[in-house]
């Protein structure tokens, strides 16, 4: 069975969510804006879920808040099958705050054990609920702790130690977010308060050597550390931290740090080898290399998810790709001319930025990641407002008219034999039963369903819409790879334009797309 919309008078509505401890304290004012905004709001809602019905899945970028109203849901361990749930909602529940607030994929599968009806949040209206001071800082509270407890388990710092030392570093935590880039973290010289963990995005790691010249040394991103030389070392930091964009740090301070350090021995050793290997970093970086590294954060080529780069030895310079980019989508979304990096150039084009301000400028949600986490549009809930384009902070998201949007609509529409205006739900896939499988009755994994937008009262159709480069989302090959005719046009990840200097780790979201034959 797949997830409906479940239509909910609003006293009874408001009556089920007062089960959660974030909306009690709601006042009339605050409860009457919540509501009003439900039929609004696209993704927001009630949805019903069969027993056994996958609720969410681990991967998808589904960036709502769901409260649980009535029923029951579990996390589904893929594990080990002999281990019971991991976490179990009843009505009042909260999850997927990780997701709603920092707009990572969801961590886990969450299923529903019996008929279950859960309130879906989307990102773009949680301010429905942070409204309220009560809640804000509930929920801040619960992010902080569910964000803390999902990245050290990630950390290879911190492997294979027990439970113990989590529960008693969190307390010592506290979550800084930043917005823009260029702001000091650490400042090279100063003594240092604490013992960063990059929760989200990325910062740049620059020393002032001897002679007075700065040199950037590295981009660190999700699940990297820095601060350590500073605690373990003299006491002064060794070089300057600053954020590459929009960032999220796990800071703990430096007392409860030292302390877990001299309880936990293992992690000071593992400490000193991150500090051995940084300090050879330095050597290995030159002049040149310091420059494009500044120039390339400065251009998002560093914080790219997917790049799509030309191999200069190999291109003619015939243009097959620019013309099958715009026989796709309408007006090509490819400038074949950017920043060169070695033997290959880095054109003006979509990067699945990790931090995508385009996401977080759409006043609807209809700019959505895939599971495999490129970004994409979806035009159901599309207005044609523009912001997209204008968030984009280097400028490869454009709005074409209509009329030439439905034709290349049209075209792709011939290519796969099959109506194509809005891009297709994510594909199915086929991963074996784990834990709770019996216990659920669940055979091969369905696709996850998701809220929907309301419906609206008269079809609203755009003058506009925004197209960028999706990796040719839906279509089996990605035009401009599949029409080079010496392969100089590939897709690769930004750490691979650097691999060989180690200043940028290769942990991509995004797949890589392989052309066939």
């Amino acid at each position: 069975m797949t997830a409906q919309s479940a239509a909910t008078a609003p006293d009874e509505l408001w009556r089920l969510l007062q089960q959660c401890d974030a909306l009690r304290t709601f006042s009339e004012r605050e409860r009457e804006a919540l509501l009003t905004a439900i039929p609004h709001e696209p993704g927001m809602g009630v949805r019903r879920f069969a027993a056994r019905e996958l609720i969410c899945r681990k991967g998808e970028y589904e960036l709502s808040l769901c409260i649980v109203l009535e029923g029951c849901a579990a996390v589904v361990n893929d594990v080990d099958p002999a281990l019971p749930p991991t976490a179990i909602f009843m009505p009042g529940s909260i999850f997927g705050e990780l997701g709603a607030m920092r707009g990572r994929p969801r961590s886990s599968d969450v299923a529903a054990l019996a008929p279950t009806l859960v309130f879906f949040v989307p990102r773009h209206a949680l301010k429905y609920l942070e409204v309220n001071e009560y809640a804000r800082n509930l929920l801040a509270e619960r992010y902080r702790e569910h964000a803390v407890r999902a990245m050290m388990h990630q950390v290879d710092l911190f492997a294979a130690l027990p439970r113990e030392f989590i529960d008693r570093l969190i307390p010592h935590c506290r979550i800084e977010r930043h917005d823009l880039r260029g702001v000091p973290v650490v400042q090279q010289g100063a003594e240092g308060t604490g013992f960063y963990i990059v929760l989200d995005g990325f910062v740049q790691v620059v020393r002032q050597r001897d002679d007075q010249q700065n040199r950037v040394l590295a981009y660190l991103r999700e699940g990297e550390c820095f601060g350590e030389m500073s605690l373990l070392g003299s006491g002064f930091a060794w070089a300057s931290v600053l954020t590459a964009g929009k960032c999220e740090l796990i800071k703990i301070d430096k007392d409860g740090f030292r302390e877990l350090c001299r309880d936990f021995p293992a992690v000071e050793q593992r400490l000193r080898e991150v500090i051995a290997r940084r300090q050879e970093q330095e050597n290995r970086v030159t002049a040149e290399l310091s420059e494009l590294l500044e120039k390339s954060g400065q251009l998002g080529i560093i914080q790219a998810e997917a790049l799509l780069v030309m191999d200069l030895d190999r291109c003619t310079g015939c243009d097959n790709c620019v013309s099958a980019c715009e026989s796709l989508h309408g007006r090509s979304r490819l400038i074949r001319n950017g920043v060169q990096i070695g033997q290959y150039l880095v054109p003006a084009a979509c990067r699945h930025c990790d931090d995508p301000k385009c996401m977080n400028a759409c006043p609807t949600g209809a700019v959505r990641r895939r599971a495999e986490g490129e970004i994409y549009f979806d035009y159901e809930a599309c207005i044609g407002c523009g912001n997209c384009a204008i968030a984009c902070p280097f400028d490869t998201i454009m709005m074409i008219d209509t009329p030439v949007f439905d034709a290349a609509q049209a075209r792709k529409s011939a290519i796969m034999g099959r109506e194509f205006f809005r891009p297709p739900a994510p594909e199915s896939r086929e991963e074996p039963v784990g834990l709770l499988g019996q216990l659920l009755g669940r055979g091969r994994r369905k696709p996850l369903t998701r809220p929907q937008p309301a419906p609206a009262e008269a079809t609203h159709v755009p003058s506009s819409y925004p197209i960028k480069c999706d990796l040719c989302d839906g279509l089996p090959f990605m035009g401009c790879v599949h029409s080079c005719p010496t392969g100089a046009a590939m897709r690769i990840e930004a750490a691979e334009l650097f691999a060989n200097l180690h200043v940028v780790t290769s942990r991509a979201h995004v797949r890589r797309v392989e052309e066939a034959g």
